[in-house]
């Protein structure tokens, strides 16, 4: 066994850093969850560079992570799209704080502020502050993805009754609620832990009565004729999902999707298509796509 894989012992965690190329972000992302990682947060992004760190167990194999990322790469035929791979010690009472470090409130779009629970801004300047602890969900409000869904948002919503599909933190539904007071919102997701997570989000937002939050398919709510269905998934899910999202949009409704790596918008929107729906609106944002499409 190498010293990389013995690196940790019982009172810590492994964190794992890792350098990639944007457009291979979300793969390296999903395979690191699939490999075990019990957390991962974006440290840094620019054009031609994404920085992860993921957090392991300390008994977890990182050769193992490792050779599975670049065996993963290469039959993408991008075997140079990891550029480091680099493996530390985190006390276990620590790991958390560590994580927390590099999460700040930003603004977003002309009405909303997406804060950590922990670290408000002062100053608010008539924004609407979304509070979020991560926990170990998706949607913080920093990634592009998370972005182009709120402002897509802050653009369209206006109120009535919306469907958040693959919630997260919450984070998009609690935009809605805190946006439109006393509309119909509903979140789900197949992870009961990230709904574990919205749930406390929900009480730091005061939006508990606000939002319905369910760990369930989006088919379970067909024919519920939402006027906004939002998804911030991947391509690919959003894709197989299409018909029944479509099921769950009211006749005039507008649908948002996000996750989309923009080389494969055109896949989502022949989905789209072949579900009776239109693109009325792309926005871009570095890698990533975000549709907006109506009956």
């Amino acid at each position: 066994m190498s010293q990389m894989s013995v690196i940790g012992n019982s009172s810590s965690w492994l964190l794992v850093t890792v350098d990639v190329t944007p457009d291979i972000e979300e793969a390296a992302s999903v395979l690191l969850f699939d490999k075990g990682s019990n957390g991962i947060v974006t440290l840094k992004e620019c054009e031609d560079n994404v920085r992860l760190a993921a957090y392991f167990d300390s008994r977890t194999d990182l050769d193992d992570v490792k050779l599975a990322l670049e065996a993963a790469f290469d039959r993408m035929g991008n075997r140079d799209a990891l550029r480091e791979f680099a493996v530390s010690q985190v006390p276990d009472q620590d790991w958390m704080q560590k994580w927390k470090e590099g999460f700040e409130a930003i603004e977003v779009g002309e009405r909303l502020i997406v804060a950590p629970s922990w670290k408000l801004p002062e100053d608010a300047r008539g924004r609407i502050v979304i509070q979020i602890d991560p926990g170990m969900a998706f949607g913080t409000g920093t990634h592009e993805t998370t972005r182009l869904c709120l402002e897509a948002i802050e653009r369209y919503w206006r109120g009535n009754s919306l469907l958040d599909v693959g919630t997260g933190t919450g984070i998009l539904a609690f935009a809605a609620a805190l946006l439109v007071p006393g509309s119909k919102i509903v979140a789900i997701d197949v992870d009961p832990q990230a709904i574990e997570v919205a749930r406390e989000n929900a009480s730091i937002n005061s939006v508990s009565d606000l939002v319905e939050l369910h760990e369930a398919q989006p088919s379970q709510f067909a024919g519920r004729d939402f006027d906004v269905v939002v998804a911030n998934l991947t391509a690919e899910v959003i894709v197989d999902l299409m018909p029944k999202l479509a099921a769950c949009l009211a006749t005039n409704g507008l649908m948002i999707l996000s996750g989309i790596l923009s080389e494969r918008a055109g896949d989502v929107q022949r989905s789209l298509l072949a579900s009776g729906l239109e693109v009325s609106e792309r926005r871009d944002a570095g890698e990533w796509s975000a549709l907006i499409a109506r009956r």
